[in-house]
């Protein structure tokens, strides 16, 4: 057997040339193949794009076999499908079938998009609606700071004339003048033609407030009426029901009709106990059972007393419900007293 220096027998050398003519043939069509021009995107906008994409292919630094392409490239067409994508127009996809056919309509179609500078300036339009009624109420406001009443009557009036949205607010606020003024009819009327229930409440307690103010005999007679038609008409307010009773308590105290008082005041401690008027009930009760009347009881008003400085113990009571200093000094007379 012959040996060339390479080490090669010419029947092996044979054999490889022939490999090697395959292999050369084979080339061009594995060539061809990776160049084609059949892409797997789903729906090519233009040619352009396609030769685009098959540049893109070519350019591919690393071969690879045409069956580990097709599926390489079959995975990018899942990247770039349509309903893999945000679909104008399209607000509820229900599955990739129906946004496949959502990106195959957008192609051809072209889907008008909503101008968001239009839609800015219709919101513009709408804030810029002044309420035709608020004017007035600050007018009258703005008189009742300088106790100019006549004149803050006046806007209000015309405020609440205009129907807009500060009406119920001037409505609440001429109620309130018009009771200090014991226009009581008046008041009643502007109650009435309030729509807002939680306003409605807050227009009658502003009306007997207003009569109680005023302080002559008449007019509590007055103001009590308006405070016994709150607290049944609306019994369970959590705020205005238990003032309306402490309201009517001091008022009736004032006409020491002591009975009548003890019984607005024991209304709050039973019904009312988170009210800010729960405590200061206690006191006023320990008051009322240290005048001078038929029930006085010194025992149970020293007890309502302590009741009052043991439930404000570490409180700040408001202006005008703190009675600490007038309890302790009657603590310190009726315990001498007994």
């Amino acid at each position: 057997m012959n040996f060339n220096f390479f080490g090669f027998s010419k029947s092996c050398k044979q054999n490889l040339t022939l490999r090697l003519l395959v292999c050369f043939l084979l080339l061009p069509s594995f060539r061809l193949g990776a160049e084609s021009t059949e892409i797997f995107l789903p729906f090519p906008e233009t040619w352009a794009e396609t030769h685009e994409t098959d540049a893109l292919e070519t350019k591919s630094s690393k071969p690879s076999n045409p069956v580990s392409n097709q599926k390489n490239m079959g995975s990018d067409s899942k990247m770039d499908h349509p309903s893999n994508q945000p679909l104008v127009g399209n607000l509820n996809p229900t599955s990739s079938k129906e946004g496949f056919v959502a990106g195959n309509e957008s192609t051809s179609t072209p889907v008008s998009v909503p101008n968001p500078s239009k839609a800015d300036s219709k919101k513009k339009k709408k804030k810029e609606v002044i309420d035709p009624s608020q004017a007035s109420f600050q007018k009258g406001k703005a008189y009742l700071a300088r106790d100019q009443k006549k004149s803050a009557e006046q806007e209000f009036a015309s405020s609440y004339a205009k129907e807009g949205d500060a009406a119920k607010f001037s409505r609440v606020e001429n109620t309130n003048l018009f009771g200090l003024d014991g226009k009581e009819k008046e008041s009643s009327g502007l109650i009435e033609k309030q729509e807002d229930p939680e306003l409605k409440i807050k227009s009658q307690f502003e009306l007997a407030r207003s009569l109680d103010r005023i302080g002559n005999p008449e007019s509590e007679e007055k103001a009590y009426k308006e405070y016994l038609k709150l607290v049944t008409e609306f019994p369970k307010h959590p705020e205005l029901t238990p003032r309306s009773h402490y309201a009517m308590a001091v008022l009736l105290i004032r006409k020491k009709e002591y009975r009548s008082a003890a019984h607005q005041l024991v209304n709050i401690i039973k019904n009312f106990k988170e009210s800010e008027e729960f405590l200061p009930a206690h006191h006023y009760l320990g008051k009322i059972y240290e005048s001078s009347w038929d029930e006085r009881d010194l025992e149970r008003s020293l007890k309502y007393y302590q009741l009052y400085l043991n439930g404000v113990e570490g409180k700040n009571p408001k202006p005008g419900l703190d009675f600490r200093k007038e309890t302790r000094d009657r603590l310190r007379v009726l315990g001498s007293a007994i």
